[in-house]
């Protein structure tokens, strides 16, 4: 493994502990710590999907002070007249460098294009901030018709597009990824895999989705995100670490490079 300072390994998709700065919250972060470091990665993405001003702002701030946070990806309403103000506001944080959205909880399948939304994204390109989002299939179409229409805007979906791996579906959901492929805006998260799929998971299930994935994005639009502590709830971070890796199928050197730090690094903007 390369232990090169400038080649260290990313898990581009963590949450923050519950009450970071409590001392549960602490010894929790210090636990991710320690399994990142026997895994691999040395630093992470944290992400803050709770659509909640306050608690981007408090993640920031916590993230501040934790050199094994690399970057911050946090909710901010887009579609707010104010949205201006409130990008300038966290983009004051050097580590702050994505919006994060969780599409899934909008009933509308084309939320991402309508005009509040994409009035408010502009701005965030303008920033040359990145945005993460979290969908179902339904959304996909949206992901792409979004890239089309602001094609300086960087775009990570997260969990491959939430296929419905537990029921062996691969469509629609393959076809609305040839279709996003399309966009080089657009990157895809190698997380969240075994809650997607039924229990236990296994890698041969995952590795008919992520097959695909590669052959459409290849690895330089892919980057690996365990998911913690969410997926506590099925797996420890080395299974979790190991059936990403495994799932992604022979790498070379390079490829397990773009998937495990070069990937993030460029596009969350990364030293």
């Amino acid at each position: 493994m390369n232990t090169d300072s400038s080649f260290r390994l990313i898990d581009a998709h963590v949450h923050a502990p519950p009450d970071s700065l409590s001392a549960s919250g602490v010894a929790a972060w210090l636990d991710i710590e320690a399994s990142m470091e026997q895994a691999g990665p040395r630093q992470a993405v944290v992400v803050q999907f709770e659509r909640d001003m306050s608690s981007t702002l408090n993640t920031v701030s916590w993230a501040e002070g934790m050199a094994s946070v690399c970057a911050v990806a946090g909710w901010v309403d887009v579609t707010a007249p104010g949205i201006e103000a409130s990008l300038d506001r966290v983009a004051g944080s050097t580590k702050f460098k994505s919006i994060a959205l969780p599409v899934f909880l909008e009933v509308d399948n084309h939320w991402l294009v309508t005009p509040d939304v994409l009035r408010g994204l502009k701005a965030v390109a303008e920033r040359e901030l990145a945005v993460d989002v979290r969908v179902e299939p339904r959304q996909l179409p949206s992901v792409g018709a979004l890239a089309a229409a602001i094609p300086g805007l960087r775009i990570v979906v997260a969990h491959l597009g939430s296929p419905f791996i537990a029921r062996s579906e691969r469509e629609p959901w393959g076809v609305y990824m040839l279709n996003v492929a399309s966009h080089a805006n657009v990157y895809i998260k190698l997380s969240g895999l075994p809650a997607l799929d039924s229990i236990p998971w296994n890698v041969a299930h995952h590795r008919l989705y992520v097959e695909s994935i590669v052959r459409r994005f290849g690895y330089e639009r892919l980057m690996f995100g365990s998911d913690w502590p969410l997926s506590l709830e099925w797996s420890t971070y080395q299974q979790v670490w190991d059936g990403a890796l495994e799932s992604a199928g022979p790498t070379t050197e390079l490829q397990r490079q773009q998937l495990t730090s070069g990937t993030a690094r460029s596009f969350y903007g990364l030293s």
